[in-house]
């Protein structure tokens, strides 16, 4: 019964995860909606979760495009790439802006700008450098051939774009519209959307908080702080340590043998017998017969092992028969 009922509380709290980590419904939008995410931080799972929600209400009809303004130099490889796929696999009107002035797209956010069908950059900005937290050559050459399938798909330069991840190359605004990277040059963010065609009432900017991602909250952080690669290897010297000292715990401590532990159940009742009858003798066991060796349960301290109470019974007596005294 005990373990039905936490299968039952454990079914209750799945169902509730459930309907916690679906999209909450937003009322369905205008057709000239555009909705803007703004990535200007590390993209991780939560970030992955906010594009890949607004992509589904584009494809739904809610928007009519996604517009996503692009100025980070830092990810993580799993949730990056999990984004170009979803990105890549539907059919949304996506618009990458490198953007404001200064800014700069590197590291894995290249490929969430090289992924879209539209990429624009602003003026004083800059692209590339898409292999600058990889290390080993099967992974660059991986993300090459990713980065010149990107290109091929959406009409760009792929030799130049494969650039970006085999030499690291980073292009400013003019050289990448010259190069054919990206495909419009803006002077700024009013600029954009006066190309694009779109009045500035109808953006609406998405937050995390307006789309609750799976990964959110308490569960969210705790992926993120364990998925650090920093804390991963403080958890391995910690293991390290643990397994090292457990080791030399059992290597210095004395090995205990059968005989050793017969040994010590002699010396408790040794020491039991040994102690005042008083103290551990009650009258009604004295009057029994009985002596503490038959009785462990009424000693303070348990004996080594348990003994059955068997009880002694007096002596028989002795019958004393009259001499017989033979006359000779």
């Amino acid at each position: 019964m005990k373990h039905q009922r936490i299968i039952e509380t454990l079914l209750l709290a799945a169902i509730a995860i459930s309907f916690v980590s679906v999209p909450l419904a937003r009322t369905r939008a205008v057709s000239n909606e555009v909705i803007l995410i703004r990535v200007t931080s590390t993209i991780d799972y939560k970030i992955a979760d906010l594009i890949t929600n607004a992509a589904a209400d584009v494809e739904r009809g809610d928007a009519v495009k996604l517009l996503l303004e692009i100025d980070t130099g830092t990810g993580y490889y799993a949730p990056s790439m999990q984004l170009v796929d979803q990105l890549s696999s539907i059919r949304v009107d996506v618009i990458a802006y490198v953007g404001p002035a200064g800014a700069a797209s590197s590291s894995f956010s290249t490929f969430l700008a090289m992924v879209s069908g539209l990429l624009v950059m602003n003026a004083g900005t800059t692209i590339g450098n898409a292999a600058a937290e990889v290390n080993d050559a099967a992974s660059v050459n991986y993300l090459a051939g990713v980065m010149q399938s990107l290109a091929v798909m959406n009409g760009r330069n792929a030799l130049a774009a494969g650039e970006m991840v085999t030499v690291n190359a980073e292009y400013s605004a003019d050289t990448a519209y010259s190069t054919r990277i990206c495909d419009l040059v803006v002077d700024s963010y009013g600029s954009l959307l006066t190309a694009i065609n779109v009045d500035p009432a109808n953006v609406v900017e998405m937050k995390p908080s307006q789309y609750p991602s799976t990964n959110s909250d308490i569960g969210y952080e705790l992926l993120k702080f364990f998925g650090d690669p920093f804390v991963l290897r403080c958890l391995f010297v910690v293991f390290g340590l643990l397994v090292m000292a457990n080791l030399l715990l059992t290597i210095t401590r004395p090995r205990r043998s059968k005989l050793d532990d017969a040994n010590r159940a002699i010396f408790e009742l040794i020491r039991m017998e040994v102690l005042s009858p008083d103290a551990y003798r009650p009258a009604s066991l004295v009057e029994l017969n009985e002596t503490p060796l038959h009785t462990p349960q009424n000693t303070p301290f348990p004996p080594a092992f348990k003994m059955s109470r068997v009880p002694t019974h007096p002596p028989d007596k002795r019958v004393e028969r009259p001499i017989e005294v033979r006359k000779r």
